[in-house]
């Protein structure tokens, strides 16, 4: 999931990947891999620890709910 949101990110910057990972290119690699403030935004929300209390909020607001589940680190499981 987060490698196609990432190729859209990619595609919709014009951004261009480094084509092979070698001592000479590892840096450019790993500033491409390297998540950015605005990559990791979403971490600044006020996230809920439960589906209800997620439904709760957004029906106080009147928003809709985004609900996103994983186990450990979301960049390890793709």
């Amino acid at each position: 999931m987060i490698s196609v949101a990432l190729a859209l990110l990619v595609l919709s910057q014009g951004a261009k990947a480094p084509g092979e990972l070698t001592d000479a290119t590892f840096g450019a690699v790993h500033g491409y891999a390297t998540p950015t403030k605005k990559d990791l935004a979403f971490q600044s929300l006020d996230w809920k620890d439960s589906v209800y209390e997620g439904l709760v909020e957004s029906q106080r607001q009147d928003k809709p709910m985004v609900m996103w589940m994983y186990f450990g680190d979301p960049r390890g499981h793709c």
